[in-house]
């Protein structure tokens, strides 16, 4: 194809401003310039890429899904560039980091070791996983669990850690409706699951199976670990939620059925492969691994370690 970076240029711009004078504008040019350069876009990929109206000019439906197409090719250059001028330096920049699951309040607690370290990293944090927000670079890294893996081929992902979901209840809650021995008894508890159509299926497995479907009737559905933790402490109902031996030490939750097996969950540490060698990646990576994962080991296994 005979276009360049200076046509898909100004193609970006004039769909964000809507006409050609604010576009040329926009881009220290001359409005003329501007059009040849979407008309010779336009006769080069064969479509019509705008339509014009009284107040400038929208774009088609074929236009709409060439913008979106541009914008993830300037979006990846961009990014490319940036791996490109970092990756002897030291990381630095903003790093945007989904986690949806109870690893982000750990995170959170041993953020200052890695901040002492790369100074010169900044966060955002957001506890929804989006993997479309990893491909088209407005987020740069992931905790996914392996449920929700993400198939593309242009994805790395990294085992990091695995969790034993059971069963907990407060013990005040207990108190008031007394201690289920089978799973036929919480016909009459309050039953708080996790939300979201792939969670409910797999972060409730003990307790909706094949068994319990048709009679259990949620009480209370929630988005996050931290969502079901604090419901469960505060005596809301019983729910599932990642073992962590200091809770009952202190307790604060009780292992409602301690002979049921543990269901492992195994959770991933996913960026897109144009990512690969970024130092703040990498550095993440290795923060996970040697402080945050340590962390959640240690409350898993007691309160006292």
């Amino acid at each position: 194809m005979k276009f360049g970076l200076n046509h898909l240029q100004s193609f970006m711009v004039v769909a964000q401003k809507g006409n050609l004078s604010s576009a040329a504008e926009k881009l220290g040019t001359t409005q003329p310039n501007v059009g040849r350069q979407i008309v010779a876009l336009s006769n080069e990929i064969g479509v019509e890429l705008f339509i014009r109206h009284s107040r400038g000019m929208a774009l088609t439906k074929e236009g709409q899904k060439f913008f979106e197409l541009s914008k993830d090719i300037i979006s990846q250059l961009a990014q490319f560039t940036r791996n490109i001028r970092e990756k002897d330096s030291d990381p630095q920049g903003n790093f945007h980091f989904l986690s949806g699951m109870g690893i982000l309040e750990v995170i959170l607690e041993n953020i200052t070791l890695f901040s002492e370290r790369f100074p010169k990293v900044t966060f955002s944090f957001s506890p929804i996983i989006n993997a479309y927000q990893l491909q088209i670079g407005e987020a740069d890294a992931a905790v996914v669990p392996s449920f929700q893996s993400i198939k593309d081929p242009n994805f790395i992902q990294h085992p990091l850690y695995d969790t034993k979901m059971r069963i907990y209840a407060s013990p005040s809650y207990l108190q008031v409706r007394s201690v289920p021995k089978i799973l036929e008894d919480l016909r009459s508890h309050k039953i708080i699951v996790y939300a979201g159509e792939t969670q409910e299926i797999e972060l409730n497995k003990q307790i909706i199976n094949e068994k319990t479907n048709s009679w259990i009737h949620p009480y209370m559905k929630v988005g996050t670990a931290l969502a079901m933790r604090t419901a469960l402490i505060n005596g809301a109902g019983i729910g599932c939620y990642a073992y962590q031996r200091d809770l009952i030490e202190k307790g604060l939750l009780v292992d409602v059925f301690p002979d049921m097996p543990d269901q492992v969950v195994s959770y991933n540490y996913v960026y897109h492969r144009r990512l690969e060698g970024s130092p703040k990646i990498e550095a993440f990576y290795e923060f996970l691994k040697e402080e945050v994962i340590k962390s959640w080991k240690r409350r898993e296994n007691s309160a006292a370690s």
